[in-house]
């Protein structure tokens, strides 16, 4: 079974089989188009049982993955939308499809391994942050910018600050060290604050952290956090088990 996580910048994929990630990449997208990406990343797979894919990036991407999927393997891709429940939990949003998918995958995904109350945090060119109680119910979250959208809003917005690579210096020592620390430090004071008042209110639970970014900004957090990189994948596994996920044909 292939399972994969198309973001706002980045594919990344897995192949299960029994249970195990036997194969796995990743690649940027934007610079060459969907039906090539998905050639240069599954050309060279054996035919999957299933693929299941849950995408941020909108329908011309569905129906680029859909055509390539079809005449390579003859099989439907099968893309995950966000539903008012399933697995366990219950979604939070008056309309229940206009919450994004890949945070609604990654609580499922959080519910299974922790059935307690949990909260959500997804590093990725957006930070999502959603709080899940002991019982499945979904009681909302936020959304902020990511550590590259804040310093691209730097560099667009401001004409004295140059696009450079730094380093993450708590006292930054020269501009460019002071946009990347500046980033990653508010990142992660966003994340560590933001997780204690919701548990203020929610109650103690895991803290689960996911997504591109969540390597790099873990070493920077206070609190105590549970590193899942594949957690989406794990929540892709767990509605393949169940069927409860709507195909799209």
């Amino acid at each position: 079974m292939l399972l994969a996580d198309v973001g706002n910048s980045r594919i990344k994929w897995v192949v299960d089989a029994d249970g195990r990630w036997r194969v796995r990449g990743q690649m940027d997208h934007g610079k060459i188009g969907w039906a090539e990406l998905a050639q240069q990343q599954w050309g060279g797979l054996p035919r999957p049982a299933r693929v299941l894919i849950v995408s941020v990036a909108g329908p011309a991407v569905r129906a680029a993955l859909t055509e390539w999927v079809w005449q390579a393997w003859g099989i439907d891709a099968e893309f995950v939308f966000s539903t008012a429940q399933a697995c366990g939990v219950r979604n939070a949003y008056a309309e229940p499809a206009r919450l994004g998918a890949d945070r609604w995958v990654a609580m499922i995904a959080a519910r299974d391994l922790a059935r307690q109350a949990c909260y959500v945090v997804d590093c990725g060119t957006a930070l999502t942050l959603d709080a899940l109680a002991a019982d499945g119910q979904h009681r909302g979250g936020l959304i902020v910018p990511g550590i590259r959208l804040m310093r691209q809003a730097l560099y667009r917005d401001t004409r004295q600050i140059p696009a450079e690579e730094g380093e993450p210096h708590l006292f930054g020592q020269s501009t460019r060290n002071a946009v990347w620390g500046g980033a990653i430090y508010a990142v992660a004071a966003t994340i560590d604050g933001i997780t204690e008042r919701m548990m203020a209110v929610g109650g103690q639970g895991i803290r689960f952290l996911t997504g591109g970014g969540a390597e790099i900004i873990l070493p920077y957090l206070q609190g105590s956090f549970r590193l899942e990189p594949d957690l989406i994948f794990h929540g892709l596994r767990v509605l393949a088990e169940q069927n409860d996920h709507s195909p799209v044909g």
